[in-house]
């Protein structure tokens, strides 16, 4: 069964949220890049955590 849960982002760039679709049947942790919807930059998205209510993550700048 797959289960999809959305968390809002700030991108270390440009500061603007973003709105992320995170698959709550991966692997964790897991690491992937999204550019940013606003200034088109690289994000290194973090997924820590899947329990609960929403995904925990940490987004960096894609060369950190």
């Amino acid at each position: 069964m797959e289960c999809m849960k959305t968390v809002t982002i700030q991108c270390p760039y440009c500061g603007a949220l973003n709105d992320e679709l995170i698959d709550c049947s991966i692997e964790l942790p897991e690491e992937f890049v999204e550019d940013c919807e606003v200034c088109c930059s690289p994000m290194l998205i973090r997924v820590l955590s899947v329990d609960g209510a929403a995904p925990v993550v940490e987004v960096h700048r894609e060369n950190e």
